[in-house]
């Protein structure tokens, strides 16, 4: 019993941090509104007659002002401190997730307004990941960042899982006009406690002799600290594929569970035994934070084919399962590595625009792998489709292991300050 409450006040370490703690809380209860806002939305959407076209105008709106305002996010959070940018972020969601609560239950909303709301409310989603992981990396120092970022990882992979249900009680019990009102004072609580963070200030953020607006030379400073280190733009052009191809394969399970499994139940089995394993995961990162993130990044993603090449193969639900459960276990600490590499490598002044890009590499494919998938699906059935995928996820994640920069990547710490790479080959030694 001592030895695990000694793992459990290890896992928890950062939360002795106060700065962490409000940051931690404020994420939970952001996460909480986002995870719930999807499926509140769609089934406004479906009363008011838009069926399936309906949802797809409004989702596919938000989405594509989330792509396009991400780089800009990115220049900003690098521009600003990020303590008033998350505050900003979490003030816009609220102030869009209020416009839409009040067009339905106004009883006046169409799928057009839903669709200009939606769009609104996705600026502040955008400025949202970029400033987070930047100001993470400001408040605590490297050793206990891998441990910050387990916890956060955990936290919204669980809020995940509960959200579509958590949402489905508000729908039932009080509406979905409600729900989304719900959702509004979930960020407003998340902007009221970020107002407690401190304000971090780092050379290169704004001052008031410099120039307004985002200027081209920003957006490429960002591109090219990506592609001027090999260990990163070959992992995030990797996280390019196989996130569209994870995105084709969500989307074509359902199709295949209603076929060859129990239907909605069996994929409810899969997607939740994904969502807990992959939490927890995440917290097993915590206890054992990784020294080489490339090799954990690649075998991580790699491991979420599994559950997929079992379907595409026809194998009981059992066994797919069981390799959806494998995969969750190993996906959790290749996300922690992913987002705690970026931070520890990537100069401050440069993580808000890398952190950006990073993200719209992993969501861009997603529309177009939405459109093919289904009309693959068609054609050559689900079981194809999914073996497909699975091999662009498995083969993509693994290739950058070719690279000895990937391979070599490692951190260590500096006391009180943040982790520094240490390159261990000549090839790591490239410009950082």
């Amino acid at each position: 019993m001592r030895r695990l409450r000694g793992h459990v006040a290890e896992v928890a370490a950062p939360l002795t941090n106060r700065q962490f703690r409000v940051f931690f809380a404020a994420q939970v209860i952001s996460s909480a509104g986002g995870a719930v806002a999807p499926i509140t939305l769609a089934f406004a959407i479906l009363h008011l007659g838009g069926r399936g076209t309906g949802i797809a105008v409004v989702l596919g709106a938000e989405f594509s002002v989330y792509i396009a305002l991400l780089p800009v996010a990115g220049v900003i959070a690098d521009r600003m401190p990020g303590k008033p940018l998350l505050i900003a972020s979490q003030v816009v969601l609220a102030f869009f997730q209020l416009a839409e609560a009040t067009l339905i239950l106004s009883g006046v909303a169409t799928v057009w307004s839903l669709a200009a709301v939606s769009g609104g409310g996705a600026a502040g989603a955008a400025l949202f990941t970029p400033v987070g992981r930047r100001l993470l990396a400001q408040l605590l120092p490297g050793a206990a960042l891998a441990r910050a970022n387990a916890l956060t990882q955990a936290t919204k992979h669980g809020i995940a899982a509960l959200g579509p249900m958590a949402g489905g009680v508000l729908i039932v019990t009080i509406g979905a006009g409600w729900g989304i009102l719900w959702d509004c004072l979930t960020y407003t609580a998340a902007a009221v406690l970020f107002t407690r963070l401190p304000t971090v200030r780092t050379t290169g953020e704004q001052n008031p002799g410099r120039p307004a607006g985002v200027r081209l030379a920003e957006l490429s400073d960002g591109i090219h600290a990506i592609t001027s280190r090999t260990w990163l733009w070959t992992t995030t052009l990797a996280d390019c594929v196989t996130g569209g191809a994870f995105a084709a394969a969500m989307l074509i399970g359902p199709l295949y569970a209603r076929e060859h499994l129990h239907g909605a139940l069996s994929w409810g089995t899969i997607t939740g035994t994904l969502a807990a394993a992959t939490s927890i995961g995440s917290i097993l990162a915590a206890r054992w934070p990784s020294r080489r993130p490339g090799i954990l990044m690649s075998l991580g993603t790699a491991s979420t084919a599994a559950g997929f090449a079992a379907m595409s193969a026809d194998l009981p639900l059992p066994i797919t399962v069981a390799g959806t459960l494998l995969a969750g276990l190993a996906f959790g600490p290749a996300q922690v590595a992913r987002v705690t590499a970026l931070q520890q490598h990537i100069p401050v002044n440069q993580l808000g625009r890398v952190a950006a890009y990073q993200e719209l590499a992993t969501v861009l494919p997603t529309p177009i792998v939405y459109a093919a998938a289904g009309t693959a699906a068609d054609t050559l059935g689900p079981r194809t489709v999914l073996a497909v995928c699975a091999a662009l996820i498995a083969g993509p994640a693994l290739l950058p292991l070719t690279i000895p920069s990937v391979r070599h990547l490692t951190t260590r710490t500096t006391p009180g300050g943040r982790a520094t790479a240490r390159p261990r080959s000549p090839e790591a030694r490239e410009h950082r």
